[in-house]
C-alpha cells in the first residue's frame, strides 16, 4: 500500500522557519494546490525515488484516488477512510466499501458486498476497496463505474469557472472573499462544465451552497452537523440525472431545491421516535434525516443549528437519505433500509465480517448510537420523520 514519504506537517514547519509574509492557507483551501504534494517532478530526491508506483500525469500513486487516499487515510479530523468504520464525518467513510458482512436468519445466509455500500472509488494502491461489480454506470445517469474516484465528484485542481481575481481561500466554511478575490467550491467539488477524464460526462449543475463543519471537528451529531442550503439535489443530479425529478413522476423521490416538504414539515419538526411525536421545532433537526435549508448564502448556514424544517423553504436533497462516500448499510444509506426494526440491523454482533470485528461495526454503524438509547427498541424506517407511518 502507498504511503507518502513526505509529511505535510514537515512543509508547514518549513515555511514557519523561513518566515514567509504570504498567507497562510490549508493543503486544499479552496484551490489548487502545491504541485508536488500530488505530483512528483522527477520522482527523485537525493537520487532516491520518491514512491515506488507512480501513475499517469507524475501522480504520485497508481491513480488519482491512490493519491487522495494516501493522505485521507486515517481517523479524526479530515481522514475519510479508516480501518474498521470509525469516521463520523457527514460523508461517510470509504471503509464501508471494503467490507463483507455476512449472518444467518431462518438457515439462509445473506451477504453484504463492501462495494454496494455507496461510491466504491477505483485506488489500485488500496486493494481492500472494492470494484463496483453490479453497476457499469452510476445509476440514473451515464458516468462510468469502472473509472469512478475521488477526482470524479472532487476537482483536485479547486476551478471556479469565470470567477473574480485569485482564490483567496475555502467555500466550505462560511465567510466572504476579500475584494477581487473569490471563494472557491464547497468541498473543491466539480463546477459546472467540469469533466472527470475518461468519462464523457460535463457537468451543468453547481456545486452546492452547503457548510462544513469546522477542520479538526469531523464527528456529525444532531447538534454539530453539516449544513446544506440548497443545490446539493441538483449538483448530485451531474451523475445521477435520472433521479433528480423534482416533484415528477411515480418511481422515484422527489428531490431538489424546489421540492419544499410542505404537508411534511409538521411531521419532521414533531418526530422523535416510532411512538413519540412530542418533538418540537428547535429541537427537532436529525443528522440521519438531514434537510436542505433553502438558504443561497453559506455564511447564512449554522453548523449547531438544531432547528427543524421550515415550511416553504425546508427542502428534501439525495443527502436525506444518502451519505456522500460510503455508509454501513446498502446504496450508501443513512440507516438500514432492509429491515423493519432498526434493532435488527446489520452489521450485528455475531455477523460474520472480513474487517475489524462485529461488535465495533455494529457500534460504528450509527455513529456511536445505540437505537434502543437513541430511539426505542421498537425504531422502524427513519422514512416515518417525514412520512409518519409507525
Amino acid at each position: 500500500m502507498f504511503k507518502p514519504t513526505i509529511c505535510l506537517p514537515v512543509i508547514a514547519a518549513a515555511v514557519l522557519i523561513l518566515g514567509l509574509s504570504a498567507p497562510g492557507f490549508a493543503y486544499h483551501d479552496g484551490g489548487v494546490a502545491h504541485c508536488d504534494g500530488c505530483h512528483t517532478m522527477h520522482n527523485s530526491v537525493n537520487g532516491q525515488p520518491v514512491v515506488t508506483t507512480s501513475g499517469s500525469n507524475l501522480l504520485k500513486g497508481a491513480d488519482a484516488s491512490s493519491v487522495c487516499l494516501s493522505c485521507h487515510q486515517g481517523s479524526g479530523s479530515y481522514h475519510i477512510y479508516s480501518d474498521s468504520g470509525a469516521n463520523y464525518t457527514p460523508g461517510g467513510d470509504f471503509f464501508w466499501t471494503s467490507v463483507d458482512v455476512s449472518w444467518v436468519v431462518r438457515g439462509n445466509t445473506n451477504v453484504r458486498k463492501g462495494y454496494g455500500n455507496g461510491h466504491s472509488v477505483v485506488a489500485a494502491d488500496f486493494p481492500e476497496i472494492q470494484a463496483e461489480l453490479d453497476l457499469t454506470t452510476s445509476p440514473g445517469g451515464n458516468f462510468p463505474a469502472a473509472i469512478l474516484g475521488c477526482q470524479s465528484c472532487h476537482d483536485p485542481h479547486g476551478v471556479v469557472p469565470n470567477k473574480t481575481g485569485p482564490i483567496s481561500g475555502s467555500g466550505s466554511f462560511g465567510g466572504t472573499a476579500p475584494a477581487g478575490a473569490t471563494l472557491g467550491n464547497y468541498r473543491l467539488l466539480g463546477a459546472v462544465g467540469y469533466s472527470p477524464t475518461g468519462s464523457n460526462v460535463t457537468f451543468i449543475n453547481a456545486p452546492p451552497v452547503a457548510r462544513a463543519l469546522p477542520n479538526g471537528s469531523a464527528n456529525e451529531s444532531d447538534d454539530h452537523h453539516a449544513e446544506y442550503g440548497s443545490g446539493t439535489a441538483e449538483w448530485c443530479a451531474n451523475c445521477h440525472a435520472g433521479f433528480q425529478v423534482a416533484g415528477t413522476g411515480n418511481d422515484k423521490h422527489p428531490t431538489g431545491t424546489t421540492v419544499k416538504l410542505g404537508n411534511f414539515v409538521t411531521n419532521y419538526n414533531r418526530y422523535r421516535s416510532t411512538g413519540d411525536t412530542g418533538g418540537n421545532f428547535s429541537t427537532a433537526y436529525s443528522a440521519l434525516v438531514p434537510i436542505e435549508r433553502g438558504i443561497s448564502d453559506n455564511s447564512a448556514l449554522d453548523t449547531d443549528n438544531t432547528e427543524g424544517a421550515v415550511d416553504g423553504q425546508s427542502s428534501v436533497t439525495c443527502l436525506s437519505c444518502h451519505r456522500a462516500h460510503a455508509s454501513a448499510f446498502e446504496y450508501g444509506t443513512r440507516w438500514d433500509t432492509s429491515t423493519e426494526l432498526l434493532v435488527d440491523s446489520h452489521p450485528d454482533t455475531g455477523d460474520t465480517v472480513t474487517r475489524s470485528d462485529a461488535a465495533t461495526l455494529k457500534n460504528n454503524s450509527y455513529y456511536g448510537r445505540t437505537i434502543e438509547t437513541a430511539f426505542n427498541e421498537y425504531q422502524r424506517s427513519l422514512c416515518n420523520k417525514c412520512h409518519l407511518k409507525d
